[in-house]
């Protein structure tokens, strides 16, 4: 299972009111290859952020996502990424993430 002990980890953050889950975030360490450069050596992957409709808008989203910041700033993670829908942009800027500008990527034949 992905969610056990190991070297790295997922972690994951939920909110519920008691009978049922309103929402969820998780995030996967990656390491990084070590280097001469004195700087963080791991990244953190944010994925299956998720609040139900009817809890959208009262601050829930902010509150899981800053949870889950505040605890990769304490690990002091490298960066942080995630493939964001357009819906949530606005939410992750709020939140003091970017877009970059020095990433490239190569999709499958498929999706180009």
């Amino acid at each position: 299972m992905r969610f056990r002990s190991g070297s790295y980890p997922w972690r994951c953050w939920v909110a519920e009111d008691g009978k049922r889950l309103l929402g969820h975030v998780c995030v996967q360490l990656i390491e990084k290859i070590p280097n001469p450069v004195n700087e963080p050596e791991l990244h953190a992957y944010l994925t299956n952020f998720y609040v139900v409709p009817e809890m959208r808008d009262r601050g829930l989203g902010k509150k899981l996502l800053n949870k889950a910041l505040s605890w990769c700033r304490t690990r002091e993670i490298d960066a942080v990424i995630l493939w964001a829908t357009l819906a949530s942009r606005s939410l992750y800027r709020r939140c003091g993430l970017v877009e970059p500008m020095d990433i490239f990527e190569l999709r499958h034949p498929s999706e180009i």
